[in-house]
């Protein structure tokens, strides 16, 4: 009973020894993994010294009048390619501006049928009108669409032709620039 007795006491501290050499290379382990304070903190620092940008603030500009000729083939409202890139600055101006609008007077060939004279003006202009707002998204509402028959004739060159008018204008910007550009 005394060899079982002392065989269990051995057994007993060499388990205790063995717990205490493995708690100790547990903690030395552990804290070989962490890492430096000094690394932890440098962002941080970094980030609190960065600004936040100022508000963007709203600039009132006075942008010029502008104006285009369209000119149609006798009998017509379809708009060619070439009279397109006339259109394009001022829908264009319209994009970029949206407290401008545009004024689209149309006009005729001359023929004795007045009728068919206000009915060909108001679709030329119409058609203008359409490739503006349905082309660059510009609402109906800042598109006024004017026929004028045979009334105001060209004082030269072909009667059939629209007027593209965008009025001088004070518009709301966040761009404070002052570009000679308008458009």
């Amino acid at each position: 009973m005394f060899s079982d007795r002392c065989r269990l006491q051995t057994l007993l501290r060499n388990i205790f020894i063995m717990m205490l050499l493995f708690l100790f290379i547990g903690c030395a382990t552990q804290q070989e993994e962490a890492p430096p304070e000094a690394e932890a903190t440098t962002p941080a620092a970094e980030v609190e010294t960065t600004e936040p940008p100022p508000p963007p603030q709203v600039i009132l500009a006075e942008i010029p009048e502008a104006r285009e000729t369209i000119y149609f083939d006798s009998g017509s409202f379809e708009i060619t390619q070439s009279e397109q890139l006339k259109i394009d600055p001022i829908a264009v101006r319209l994009r970029r501006h949206p407290d401008s609008n545009v004024i689209i007077i149309g006009h005729s060939s001359e023929s004795d049928n007045e009728e068919d004279n206000m009915a060909l003006s108001y679709e030329r202009a119409f058609s203008v009108a359409i490739y503006i707002a349905s082309v660059f998204g510009i609402e109906e509402e800042r598109i006024q669409v004017v026929a004028q028959g045979q009334g105001d004739p060209a004082s030269s060159g072909s009667n059939s032709r629209v007027e593209l008018i965008s009025p001088e204008t004070v518009v709301r910007t966040l761009d404070a620039s002052t570009d000679s550009n308008p458009f």
